[in-house]
């Protein structure tokens, strides 16, 4: 082959690149096939085809195009790696780990291969195999951003067993890179990170001091409230663990005292622990217990803060602690335009004063689609206005995949196959609130999404979230359900998760998203459980029956008496719950103005009525892996009359809420 012809076939090659890259999947095609006509052993045309036939669901050609640059160029590492992540996908374990290790023996420096093999190990619950090759990913190109979210994976699931200073130290220097980075959901390492923390600073030492009135000038304390884990925890996560929350609230306790008290305590060397206190607590939207002595004390604080022309940073992080900053305009325009030589004081006020403003404007940029009408859904729209649901920081921005492969890893055992050519999808969220959700759906690779609910507060949230990441396929209006068939649109996938079951009618709604989907489109439903809700039931029944209203007082010291074991031992339950430890999410749980709740043969019979193909439960594999060993000729895990069963043993398997995937025939 002479010169001439090689340089035709790399600007070819290139020009295929180019298209592959800006998803023209039929030219690129076409080129690749041009290159490989001329060249048939071009064996990176061969690989670049082949990730464009997975692309396009066509994991049969995929294999048949990786193998051939394999046989062509044995030391293609790049094309071992892509075939091991089709394998990794067809549940072809042994091969796929076979094909990430001849990757990495190739080039050992091929961060996606370790990473990729760190995955698999992870799902094989093989946590510190898995832990390994994630820090080699980490190691050798330690800027990639896609490598965060699998970190996150193995240390949200790792299972400390005992272990050595040295590698508590390891684990240690990992969850810090997690939470310095923001492209993450740092509620889901809480857990292990509160663990890690009390390997540190041992929990019995904190346990024995925390009823001391000099809690402040003890050594353990005092090196606890200097930690910069905990300072993070405290800014990212949502604290979930009752002892942790009565620890801090304590201690909140003896600052205020020693503000206007004669102990000699210098409150600066605690400055970053009471500005990432006061974000934690408006994180929890002030859901801690205040005494009547607390709320003098800090009613006093405010005036003096609001009298005073001085910004004093420890008074202030203190006072944001227990109230928002924004609850007063004198502090609000006093600190609007201060600028602080502390980065996270200044972070402070953008998250309880600018933030909020921002959301007032966006709010003004929202359309609305009719007037909504029905008396239940003004109810839920006026909860959601005063308690948009639920408030978060932070969470993974998923780089965008083949739907397909992201649908078959949560419906998995199943898999579905598609002979469609369409790579692109509308999408449809129904509900999405403050959307934590919706950012969840923007990993469909070229889908155009459109949010929709009844608050416009939790709108105004969710649009300021996608703004922040630079998100601009997500779009947003404001409308109920019921309103929908007024749309002048079909959509390909549809996504409701949480939202039905608060309706006056659920199948009336379901019945709207139903006539929007188009023929062979996906439906994700998400609904409570009556039979993982029994705890639910109950206090809803006790606040019925006091005839208690949903004020922040109510809700707050409702919790408390949960908190202090006075309402009975099933509702201790309810502390399991992430959803109980925020005001909005206390009030979503016990205090919702309309709760319906299903049972699976429900489930079953809206499925057949429908005429819809029963795709799968999303649920944690550990509850799929119970299944299977009660299930095992239910290879695929579709019998609803089965999964009835598996729940009426195992009652907190769907404690969250049922959620499931289902094809329009």
């Amino acid at each position: 082959m002479n010169d001439n012809n090689n340089l035709n076939i790399e600007s070819i090659f290139d020009l295929a690149v180019k298209n592959h890259i800006e998803n023209k999947f039929d030219i690129a095609q076409d080129l690749y096939q041009r290159v490989l006509k001329i060249n048939p052993n071009h064996s990176r045309a061969l690989n670049n085809l082949g990730i464009l036939s997975y692309n396009l669901n066509n994991n049969d050609q995929a294999i048949e195009c990786f193998q051939r640059a394999i046989e062509i160029n044995p030391l293609e590492a790049d094309a071992y790696n892509n075939l091991g992540t089709i394998f990794k996908n067809l549940n072809k374990i042994e091969k796929a780990i076979e094909c990430f290790q001849k990757a990495i023996e190739i080039n050992p420096k091929q961060p996606d291969a370790h990473n990729n093999l760190g995955i698999l190990f992870k799902e094989l619950s093989e946590y510190k195999k898995a832990l390994k090759y994630i820090e080699n990913s980490i190691e050798i190109d330690p800027n990639n951003e896609k490598f965060i979210n699998p970190l996150s994976s193995v240390l949200t699931n790792y299972v400390f067993k005992d272990e050595h200073i040295d590698e508590i130290k390891k684990l240690r220097k990992l969850f810090l890179i997690l939470y310095k980075n923001n492209n993450n959901d740092h509620n889901n390492i809480f857990n292990n990170s509160k663990i890690l923390l009390f390997c540190f600073h041992k929990k019995e030492n904190l346990t024995s001091n925390i009823n001391n009135d000099k809690i402040l000038e003890i050594k353990v304390i005092r090196k606890l409230l200097k930690d910069e884990l905990l300072h993070l925890i405290l800014q990212k996560s949502l604290i979930t663990d009752t002892f942790l929350e009565n620890l801090l609230t304590k201690i909140r306790y003896k600052i205020l005292n020693y503000l206007n008290s004669a102990h000699q305590i210098n409150l600066n060397e605690y400055l970053e622990f009471f500005i990432s206190l006061a974000e934690q607590s408006w994180l929890n939207e002030y859901i801690y217990y205040q005494s009547s002595e607390e709320i003098e004390k800090i009613n006093n604080l405010k005036k003096k803060i609001e009298k005073s022309d001085h910004v004093d940073e420890n008074e202030i992080a203190i006072l944001g602690s227990y109230i928002p900053l924004n609850s007063s305009e004198i502090i609000e325009q006093k600190l609007l335009n201060y600028k602080s030589s502390n980065i996270l004081f200044n972070d402070l006020i953008n998250v309880q004063i600018k933030e909020p403003l921002r959301e007032k404007d966006i709010i003004k940029s929202i359309k609305s689609l009719g007037k909504i009408e029905d008396d239940v859904s003004n109810k839920v729209r006026k909860q959601y206005e005063e308690n948009p649901y639920p408030r978060w920081r932070h969470t993974y921005k998923i780089l965008p995949d083949n739907f397909i492969s992201w649908l078959n890893q949560e419906i998995k055992p199943n898999e579905i196959k598609t002979d469609s050519k369409s790579n692109k999808f509308d999408v449809l969220v129904a509900g999405c609130g403050t959307g934590a959700h919706i950012l969840g759906t923007s990993r469909y690779k070229n889908s155009k999404i459109l949010g929709i609910d009844l608050s416009l507060a939790s709108l105004a949230y969710a649009k300021r979230k996608v703004e922040e990441l630079g998100i601009k396929n997500i779009e947003f209006l404001h409308a109920d359900i019921l309103q929908l068939n007024k749309l002048d649109k079909k959509f390909d996938i549809i996504e409701s998760a949480g939202t039905l079951h608060h309706m006056n009618n659920p199948i009336e709604g379901f019945k709207i998203l139903y006539d929007l989907l188009k023929p062979n489109g996906f439906l994700r439903i998400g609904l409570y459980s009556e039979i993982a809700r029994m705890h639910v039931v109950e206090a809803r029944e006790i606040i019925k029956k006091r005839n208690i209203v949903s004020s922040n007082e109510n809700i707050i010291n409702f919790r408390q008496e949960i908190i202090n074991e006075k309402l009975g031992l099933n509702l201790q339950k309810a502390i399991n719950a992430s959803d109980f430890y925020s005001l909005s999410m206390v009030r979503d749980l016990f205090f919702h103005e309309q709760e319906l709740r299903f049972t699976i043969p429900q489930i079953s019979k809206i499925i057949n009525d429908f005429n819809l193909e029963f795709l799968g439960f999303y649920i944690k594999d550990i509850e799929k892996r119970k299944y299977s060993r009660m299930f095992p000729e239910d290879i695929k895990n579709l019998s609803l009359d089965n999964w009835d069963k598996f729940e009426k043993n195992n009652p907190d398997s769907f404690f969250n809420m049922y959620q499931f995937w289902m094809r329009k025939k």
